[in-house]
């Protein structure tokens, strides 16, 4: 039986009173099938190998589990290891950056993702913001956030909001490529 390595984002873990930590995300995960279940963070970030190869299946199962075992639903995005490792290797910002954050927002409907992509606006903006769409078929866009100076708090940005208006519609969550290229390297 072919097997499959996947990512997990789960979205809104660990903010806004959502906790599930790193230990009791392997354990549901484990619980619900999903093998050889790694997480980095406690930000709801997770590689697990799976027997079942549509990312829909994988969703499905990863989010039931989840439900079941912390009472309440949280979405998730499930993306194919080799996925994962293309958005990484493609992102055209310096993951290391001291001035800025270089984000994926990652966006699995394709109308949603077209609909972020077009809301979205010119690049160039506000302290050097800038984005890009990720390539295709990848579904996500990279985003050059800039880092908060001395005494600001994260900034609204214009491109912040387009995401954030976004994000009310359809399931998006946002990753640093730091955070993702660690998850890739485990």
């Amino acid at each position: 039986m072919p097997v499959s390595r996947y990512a997990l984002f789960l979205r809104g873990v660990n903010v806004g009173g959502v906790t599930v930590t790193s230990a009791a995300l392997r354990e549901c995960l484990a619980g619900a099938g999903f093998t050889d279940v790694r997480t980095v963070l406690a930000s709801g970030n997770a590689m697990v190998t799976t027997t079942r190869v549509d990312r829909g299946a994988v969703r499905a199962r990863a989010e039931g589990a989840i439900e079941a075992a912390f009472g309440r639903a949280i979405g998730v995005v499930a993306l194919p290891q080799a996925e994962v490792a293309a958005l990484v290797a493609a992102c055209p910002y310096e993951a290391d950056s001291q001035s800025h954050h270089a984000y994926v927002v990652l966006v699995p409907d394709a109308a949603a993702l077209k609909g972020l992509r077009a809301a979205v606006p010119s690049p160039g903006g506000y302290r050097d913001e800038d984005w890009c769409a990720a390539p295709a078929p990848l579904p996500a866009i990279y985003w050059w956030y800039p880092r908060p100076r001395d005494g600001e708090r994260s900034m609204q940005t214009p491109v912040a909001s387009a995401i954030e208006a976004a994000a009310r519609g359809a399931m998006t969550t946002t990753r640093n490529v730091r955070t993702m290229r660690r998850l890739m390297s485990g």
